[in-house]
């Protein structure tokens, strides 16, 4: 008998601590990560080709302050890489957010960085400030 009110309340803690945990709030969203690469692009002066890391199947928005213009692309092959092109001169501000359609429309924070050459491997020249 005291075998068996063990066992039920072992379920009983079991099933409440499983309970807790469905209720438990869910992280918000993060921001893409700033760009790892950004190089002039060869096809216009004024260009700039971005890209980084994000959430697979995200929609990635990149704004430049100094221009008030953005450019937003999807993640449609799912494999969490943006790459982009967005007008923009060595030093602009950019921000950079992203959405994930399947979660209601969840948006993340923005996330600031400076238009600089850069590769995978860090910054070319440290011509910004």
């Amino acid at each position: 008998m005291l075998r068996r009110a063990l066992h039920l309340a072992f379920a009983l803690a079991i099933s409440l601590l499983a309970g807790a945990a469905c209720l438990s709030p869910t992280l918000p969203l993060p921001p893409p990560e700033p760009a790892d690469t950004m190089r002039p692009s060869a096809d216009g002066e004024g260009v700039w080709q971005i890209s980084g890391n994000c959430a697979p199947g995200a929609r990635v928005s990149v704004f430049n302050e100094r221009t008030q213009r953005g450019v937003i692309e999807d993640d449609t092959d799912r494999n969490g890489r943006y790459n982009l092109e967005i007008e923009a001169k060595l030093c602009d501000l950019l921000l950079v957010w992203q959405e994930l359609e399947g979660n209601g429309g969840e948006e993340s924070a923005a996330q600031s960085f400076v238009v600089e050459e850069r590769t995978p491997l860090g910054v070319v020249n440290d011509a910004c400030p």
